[in-house]
């Protein structure tokens, strides 16, 4: 019965061979027990055969929730290639006519020519699903923030679909506008942060594949009452299937999406088809035509079509496909395009429908679930990562558009084994109840939902189940010892589970696991906690360690997690997000990601010797060291050159205790990384130098050669200089030095060659004004100063600097003088709270935006250049006197397109007609708003 003892028992057996025969077996034995007096009547249905294309099915509830979670390198990367720009065919007219339209609702001086008294003008765009809404919406943004007029600012994307959340939506919003994540805030303080940040700002909204139900009408209104709070002339663009979802947000004006001329159409087939591909005799434009004709201009059907045949470049493929019927229409054309996905690729496409429209998924979460359900086969390469396997699925699903950026279709395809239950009470069939294998419950009750399915279906058969809790108002203290209840009768019926998420809307404080989870003895993946709630604490009981099929842990990070003594022994788990504390790590030698630090103590089985197994580690890897803990033989013995696919890498020496700066020192020599890391954080050291392999690498073969960006973080041990022969520094992009009270900063800075962003953060001293700039590399673009003790000196060397931002500067003794020392570069500048003054700006030609704020000693601006096309001054001075009509100040910002003044009493808003640098426009003409 131990699965440990039968997993060395039988070393004759491969694990997947021995655990299919085991489901085999447990299936029979489930079936006899069904049947009367064993009466051979047991059903073999669901015995898997592996010559049988079990294509799953799954059982869903609606989730109600889309939520950002907090940004990852991957989430850099997925959001730089949404960035890449990409090639739209035939929209040029609809672009042109939509957006004269948008620039004809608000007159040329900002204020709204239309009757409503509403700010914003709501413009709908209707068609079937793949028609190119999503698409010419996009084309549409992507246009006005290149241009040069800036008419809308700031421009912002939201996918509604099914689940219309409206903090879903004020969280994209945010988004757009401050590149940062608002979790952890309910709807009010949602809204008022985006009134906030709309005050005075003229708009453009996208809210992408909008659907209407009775039921969202409160938040609708809640949407709308937030966006009044933007300037006259702003834009709502709503994309839908219908006309009555745009009518709902009181749409002024609709169009249907216009089907694609001929001509442009096949550019658009062929452009997917035949990318890359030599076509010298035409054959291929000419069988592509014959396609394209079939396809009825759809733009999804060209794009998955089209990418399937640039996969398979044989003429008599596509002779072939040219002579098929179902690519008359849309559905047709995506279902051929379907079924040539392999049968595991199909499998993990079906799946995708256990989760309601407009659910959000991160892609690695996704690829987790797909192995712990066995759809991922790594077939006869025992070598490879089923992660890794998994990844190709998916980027073959997204290349032939089965999956997009954001969201998916895939329930057109999905079967009866996939089910939801939601608030509608509306259940599945009674006669397919019993075949469901993959439910989603989502309800404003997590309780009410589950005792729903607990009655009306047979769980025995479940593999996923996912209780998504949108909201409730019960009593936590009662609804904790419900919820208790309820996960014991279910657990005690889940055995055949594999995947189990719980998200709750309002996380009680305490949460205690019963014992009886151990009867779902085939549960690989635990999804626990919303991170857009408040903290819990999960108590997880001692059973819990007797899961030995578990594959991926992942708790939210404000979840608390009391795990029984023995968690390590589950040595299969392979991913862990969350909180992890508990001795021996080193015996979970599949071990792939582990997102909390691991501590290296005195204690056993807190050695730093625990990592020299884990060798699968991939992406960040956290090493904290406690109490004088390790010595570099140690440290040595971790290993960590050999976890080739670890790319990030954080070290944490915690200060709050006297280590030995020796011990430190050796220690952080024994943790060469892997060559192939990209970025490196030291926070809290404070050894008496720094490693050889940081500072001579060509003298350690296996030391870093590519980084791209280094953190340190108060380390009190100063890093003397850069030196010349390091390969280390020769890639590096991103310099952040946090917390560091050191003398000067390090010498030969010039030497980071591919520097392009520098951070200093609280770093200096009392004793000492450090000197930034004579000796910085002329490749940087960003430069950020935040409550530094430091001056900026010689700067016009730097030719490629873009943007400058100083934040808590300066002190009492000395004022720093900007200006002459900057380079025309500049783009962008950012002052606030600095003990500074402007001088002699008129050599920045190419300055677009200046913002100071409460910067009391600038008393007078300088005369600034004509290239400026926004400022924001904030201040008692500067603001009152940039108010004040006919004051030098005033004077100065005559030119400049679009102002915002503050001086607390009294704020104004000012946006010019036309191109900014009219200097003898009228500025009656202008549109003011005052506060």
């Amino acid at each position: 019965r131990d699965g440990i003892a039968v997993y060395y028992f039988f070393p004759s057996f491969g694990t997947n061979s021995l655990t299919k025969r085991i489901e085999h077996i447990e299936n029979i034995l489930d079936d006899m027990k069904k049947s009367n007096l064993l009466n051979q009547q047991s059903s073999s249905s669901e015995i898997p055969n592996k010559d049988t294309n079990n294509e799953t099915s799954s059982s869903k509830v609606t989730a109600k929730d889309t939520k950002k979670e907090s940004s990852s390198r991957q989430e850099q990367i997925d959001d730089w290639y949404r960035k890449i720009e990409r090639k739209v065919f035939g929209r040029d007219k609809d672009l042109e006519s939509i957006c004269k339209i948008f620039r004809k609702r608000s007159d040329p001086y900002g204020i709204a020519s239309c009757s409503s008294s509403k700010p914003y003008f709501v413009f709908g765009i209707h068609g079937i699903a793949g028609s190119g809404k999503s698409t010419l919406a996009n084309y549409i943004c992507d246009h006005e923030k290149k241009a040069e007029d800036k008419h809308f600012d700031p421009i912002m994307f939201s996918h509604v679909s099914v689940t219309f959340r409206v903090e879903k939506i004020f969280r994209d919003m945010l988004w757009d506008i401050t590149n940062m994540h608002f979790d952890n805030m309910d709807i009010e303080s949602l809204g008022k942060e985006l009134m906030e940040k709309l005050k005075g700002r003229r708009f453009l909204l996208v809210l992408d594949d909008l659907w209407v139900k009775g039921e969202n009408q409160k938040e609708r209104e809640i949407l709308l009452h937030a966006l009044s709070a933007g300037e006259n002339g702003s834009i709502i663009l709503v994309t839908a299937q219908t006309e009555d979802a745009a009518s709902a947000l009181g749409a002024q004006e609709q169009i249907p999406i216009q089907d694609l001329e001929e001509v442009q159409y096949l550019k658009l087939f062929m452009h997917h088809a035949l990318q890359g591909a030599v076509d010298d005799d035409g054959t291929f434009q000419r069988i592509g035509r014959s396609i394209a004709k079939k396809l009825h201009r759809s733009p999804i059907a060209a794009v998955a079509v089209g990418r399937r045949l640039q996969a398979e470049t044989a003429v008599a493929f596509w002779e072939t496909t040219a002579n098929l019927d179902v690519l008359n229409e849309t559905m047709g054309a995506l279902w051929w395009s379907y079924q040539q996905l392999g049968v595991d690729t199909r499998r993990c496409f079906q799946y995708c429908s256990t989760f309601p429209k407009g659910y959000r998924l991160k892609r690695d979460e996704l690829v987790h679930m797909w192995i712990a359900q066995g759809f991922v086969n790594a077939g006869s390469n025992e070598t490879e990562e089923l992660e890794d396997v998994g990844m190709r699925y998916f980027q073959e699903l997204l290349k032939f558009s089965f999956l997009q950026d954001k969201y998916y279709n895939s329930e057109r395809v999905a079967g009866s084994d996939f089910s939801r239950i939601d608030d509608s009470n509306v259940l599945p069939a009674k006669d397919i109840r019993s075949v469901i294998r993959h439910l989603f419950i989502g309800s404003k009750d997590a309780a009410q939902g589950a005792q729903t399915a607990e009655k009306n279906l047979d769980l025995g058969n479940l593999r996923t189940l996912i209780i998504a809790e949108t909201y409730t108002s019960t009593d936590r203290k009662q609804r904790m010892h419900d919820l208790e209840k309820i996960f014991d009768r279910l657990f005690r019926r889940l055995r055949k589970l594999r995947v189990l998420i719980i998200r709750l809307g309002t996380n009680p404080e305490e949460l205690s696991f019963p014992a009886s989870i151990d009867q779902m003895k085939h549960l690989r993946y635990f999804r626990f906690g919303d991170p857009n709630v408040f903290q819990t604490t999960l108590i997880l009981p001692s059973t819990f360690n007797k899961l030995y099929q578990m594959q991926t842990i992942f708790l939210a990070f404000n979840t608390y997690v009391w795990y029984p003594e023995g968690t390590t022994n589950l040595i299969r788990l392979r991913h862990i997000q969350g909180q992890l504390v508990s001795p021996n790590v080193g015996n979970i030698t599949s071990l792939q990601t582990m997102d909390d630090f691991f501590h290296v103590m005195k204690e056993q089985g807190y050695e730093l010797k625990q990592l020299k197994h884990l060798n699968k580690l991939r992406g960040c890897l956290k090493i904290a060291v406690h109490e004088n803990a390790g010595s570099k033989e140690e440290a040595l013995e971790a290993d960590l050159a050999s976890k080739k696919r670890v790319t990030d890498l954080e070290l944490w020496f915690d200060g709050r205790i006297k280590n030995n700066p020796d011990i430190e020192a050796e220690v952080l020599e024994g943790l060469c990384p892997p060559k192939d890391l990209q970025e490196l954080t030291i926070r809290g050291y404070r050894g008496s130098r720094y490693p050889s392999w940081m500072l001579s690498g060509q003298q350690h073969l296996d030391a870093p050669k590519y980084l791209r960006r280094l953190e340190l973080i108060k380390c009190s041990s100063p890093l003397a200089s850069f030196p010349e022969d390091s390969e280390l520094f020769m890639h590096l992009h991103e310099l952040f030095i946090s917390g560091c009270e050191w003398d000067s900063l390090p010498e030969n800075m010039e030497r980071l060659v591919s520097l392009q962003s520098l951070s200093i953060v609280g770093c200096g001293n009392s004793k000492s004004t450090m000197v930034l700039g004579p000796t910085l590399p002329s490749s940087l673009r960003k430069i950020w100063i935040y409550q530094s003790n430091l001056v900026l000196e010689n700067m016009e060397h730097l030719v490629t600097l873009e943007s400058l931002s100083i934040v808590g500067c300066g002190n009492s003794k000395s004022m720093m003088v900007l200006g002459p020392i900057l380079p025309s570069s500049l783009r962008k500048i950012w002052i606030c709270q600095s003990n500074l003054v402007l001088e002699n700006m008129e050599h920045l030609v190419t300055l677009e935006s200046l913002d100071i704020h409460d910067c009391d000693t600038m008393e007078v601006l300088p005369t600034l250049p004509l290239s400026l096309k926004k400022i924001y001054i904030s201040g008692e001075v500067l603001g009152t006197t940039c108010q004040e009509e006919g004051h030098e100040n005033w004077q100065k910002i005559q030119h400049v397109g679009r102002r915002r003044i503050s001086s607390g009493e009294k704020e104004t808003f000012v946006r010019w007609p036309g191109r900014a640098g009219a200097v003898n426009a009228d500025h009656r003409r202008c549109r003011l708003t005052q506060t």
